[in-house]
């Protein structure tokens, strides 16, 4: 069968779409280290694709704020300083926060009935997870939680914000979350944000999703600051 012009370029298109998808997935889960300069050459031969699908998959990936484009140097990956790094759990704090209140209205309001069941039934999933120290389970269903909230609210704008942010700030949440000890206090976190979401406790729920985004930078700056120290 023979491919019209239209029909290869959708192919392209939708090649580069998955390359690209595939390069925020090894940027995000720290295949491709902060700083290093990404091979298209390399690349393509291990996904099995041209050095041009790979090169515009790249490019695409200019405005996600995973990767820096350097003229006559090449595309790296962004090596994420520590203000920016504050700056993103600020201001993913407040479109936390602003979920959970939101959320937590419209349980009260009797719009949202199917969310209280599903943030129990997560926890119960997350305790099991903790009790057997499997933290990529335990992240997994971290990241299903703080979805569960964001759908619940309701603001479509809201979710496509956080989604965005969340793509920066993974290996640092995984971090975080990488000690049993963390996953504890993460856990409890959750369990007050839950009791005021389905309190519909709009005020509670906004300060119990602040005090655990704050909490979660200070877990990971404990550990960021362990890996630094030349002392062990």
């Amino acid at each position: 069968m023979t491919m019209t012009g239209q029909s290869i370029g959708h192919r392209r298109v939708t090649l580069a779409g998955e390359v690209r998808l595939e390069l925020e997935r090894m940027i995000v889960e720290g295949d491709l280290a902060g700083g290093e300069k990404m091979n298209e050459l390399a690349l393509s031969n291990a996904m099995g694709v041209s050095r041009g699908t790979v090169r515009e998959a790249i490019r695409s990936l200019a405005d996600s704020g995973l990767i820096d484009l350097i003229a006559n140097r090449g595309a790296y990956v962004h090596k994420t300083t520590l203000a920016e790094v504050r700056n993103l759990y600020d201001l993913r704090g407040a479109v936390f926060a602003m979920a959970c209140a939101a959320s937590a209205r419209c349980v009260r309001e009797g719009s949202e009935r199917t969310l209280p069941k599903s943030l129990e039934r997560n926890l119960t999933q997350m305790q099991a997870a903790a009790d057997r120290a499997d933290s990529a389970r335990y992240y997994a269903l971290n990241i299903e939680f703080h979805d569960l909230l964001l759908h619940g609210a309701g603001n479509h704008k809201a979710k496509m914000i956080y989604d965005n942010l969340v793509k920066e700030m993974h290996m640092y949440r995984r971090k975080g979350l990488s000690v049993p000890t963390n996953m504890d206090r993460s856990l409890e976190e959750h369990r007050a944000i839950t009791a005021a979401v389905v309190a519909g406790d709009v005020e509670g729920a906004r300060t119990a999703a602040h005090h655990h985004i704050s909490a979660g930078f200070a877990r990971y700056m404990t550990i960021a600051e362990q890996d630094t120290d030349p002392t062990g």
